[in-house]
């Protein structure tokens, strides 16, 4: 630390509460004093007395208060973007031992429940490590879920990596390795279960997946479009589930994949204001009534409504304060990834098109089946 710093630090802490501005020797911008409750909000911490501020990185860095991103930086898909504690992400690491704990013991605790539910499933037969080329498998709806569940661990593991402390820069990064990690497990338990082999294409799928959410974090514009899933039990609506379906996670006849594209900035200027800002498009893929041999199933293609829950939902922590409505809002966040029932057209390969008010449920109003 050079010794003006000191110099001045111990002014600071000696001065009154009036702004005096000094130069400094060499820097790149002034510095000056401000009260401690300025401090404070700034640094996130408690003061007591004048404390000396600086307006450069460098001189904040040497007080010891980690670099942040300004929360009118940290945005997505043009709305604010949330952190699961409430605080601003760090633009260099500040690890928190106790919360990297926390942190880890959850990913660990999710990747052994996960090993545990499927080692009782899918899983419950050990063969030889063999390769499969399973491209058809499930009429591609297996392939999309390998993209969406690659993203979604890589979002959920950079999260957590990010309130422990990692700048958000490399959380996001490390995150999407997580993802990649935890998918490539899962190809190798393939690979030695007796009725599933290592297949390359899920393999690839899974870095397309994960590769997708890093490249957000760098294309603000592929922010507009967000993977999402659907999934409602399909005999609750009418439909016939999968035959050999064992888990709800490979009962692909329940489920639906969305791509979802906001709306209101990927239209012309004359007509944004006319667009609620919550308001989506999602096209989604799904397949009902697969079978062993798929000989009886239907491919499904939807063109439905759908919601940004961040824009559509109030700001909690204005409501309720820290802690409560920072979850709250990371919540609504995290949720986006997940489809609700909305209005939707439907196009099928052995039906002709159908308009559902809540998709995929069917509605009876009088003589309409919605």
């Amino acid at each position: 630390m050079r010794w003006w710093v000191v110099s001045l630090a111990f002014v600071a802490l000696s001065s009154s509460s009036h702004a005096v501005e000094e130069p400094v020797v060499g820097a790149k911008s002034r510095v000056a004093l401000l009260p401690a409750s300025s401090y404070a909000e700034h640094c996130g911490v408690a003061a007591a007395g004048d404390l000396l501020t600086a307006q450069s990185d460098d001189t904040v860095a040497a007080f010891g208060a980690p670099r942040t991103i300004p929360w009118h930086e940290f945005t997505w898909a043009g709305h604010q973007r949330y952190t699961i504690d409430g605080q601003p992400p760090l633009r260099e690491s500040r690890i928190n031992p106790y919360t990297l704990s926390a942190a880890g013991s959850i990913y660990v605790g999710i990747m052994v429940g996960l090993h545990l539910y499927q080692k009782a499933t899918i899983w419950n037969e050990r063969a030889e490590f063999r390769v499969i080329e399973d491209g058809s498998y499930a009429r591609g709806v297996d392939k999309l879920g390998h993209i969406y569940g690659a993203y979604v661990m890589s979002y959920y593991s950079g999260e957590l990596l990010q309130g422990a402390g990692v700048d958000h820069r490399h959380a996001m990064l490390y995150g999407a390795l997580m993802g990649i990690v935890y998918q490539s497990y899962v190809e190798f338990e393939d690979g030695v279960g007796k009725d599933w082999g290592f297949s390359p294409s899920d393999f690839a799928y899974d870095i397309i997946g994960a590769s997708y959410f890093l490249l957000q974090q760098s294309v603000p514009f592929l922010q507009y479009f967000s993977p999402k899933w659907s999934y409602v039990p399909a005999h609750w609506y009418g439909e016939a589930e999968r035959a050999e379906g064992r888990t709800f996670i490979d009962d692909y006849s329940s489920s639906t994949f969305f791509l979802s594209a906001k709306l209101r900035p990927l239209l012309p200027e004359p007509v944004q204001h006319v667009i609620p800002p919550w308001l989506a498009l999602g096209i989604g893929y799904g397949v009902r009534g697969l079978g062993g041999n798929n000989g009886h199933s239907d491919r499904r293609i939807a063109l439905s409504l759908d919601v940004d829950l961040v824009e559509l939902l109030p700001n909690f922590e204005s409501l309720l304060g820290k802690p409560v409505g920072s979850v709250l809002n990371w919540l609504a966040q995290s949720f986006n990834y997940f489809k609700l029932p909305t209005p939707t057209l439907e196009w099928s390969e052995h039906h002709p098109p159908r308009v559902y008010l809540l998709y995929p449920f069917k509605i009876q109003l009088g003589g309409a089946r919605l």
